[in-house]
């Protein structure tokens, strides 16, 4: 005979104690409430970002030039020009504030908004990768 599933257990979140569905054999690790499963998928996606710093970094990079799409002209297979000076990139989510600052404005005209997006995204991990060699030292 099948063995009965384990008696109650405290929600690792709210720590209320709940009676686990016997089809998860052991691996509930919540209450079921809505409130208790987000915050446990935040504290795993949180987990999972720290232990693959890389990959995190990547995918906030790739949904950053998601949002910039680039202009493309068909005709005669020319290059699409560089975007046109939009002040309103400056304040947007694109370019988090930062400690630093760049001539956002001449970038965006020189080299468009991606590139923009992209020499952001690496000043900002160069001062970020200063400073942690700062406070580690002696």
């Amino acid at each position: 005979m099948a063995k009965k599933s384990c008696g109650k257990r405290p929600c690792s979140i709210c720590r209320k104690w709940f009676q686990p569905d016997v089809r998860q054999k052991g691996r509930q690790k919540t209450c079921g409430r809505s409130k208790c499963q987000t915050e446990l998928h935040r504290r795993n996606c949180h987990d999972y970002n720290k232990r693959n710093k890389e990959e995190s970094a990547n995918n906030y990079l790739e949904k950053k030039l998601e949002q910039v799409k680039p202009k493309t002209v068909k005709e005669n297979n020319k290059k699409p020009p560089p975007d046109s000076i939009h002040p309103e990139i400056s304040q947007s989510p694109l370019l988090q504030p930062s400690p630093f600052v760049l001539p956002v404005e001449i970038i965006i005209k020189e080299y468009g908004v991606r590139n923009m997006v992209i020499i952001h995204y690496l000043v900002r991990k160069i001062i970020t990768q200063l400073q942690s060699q700062n406070r580690g030292a002696p």
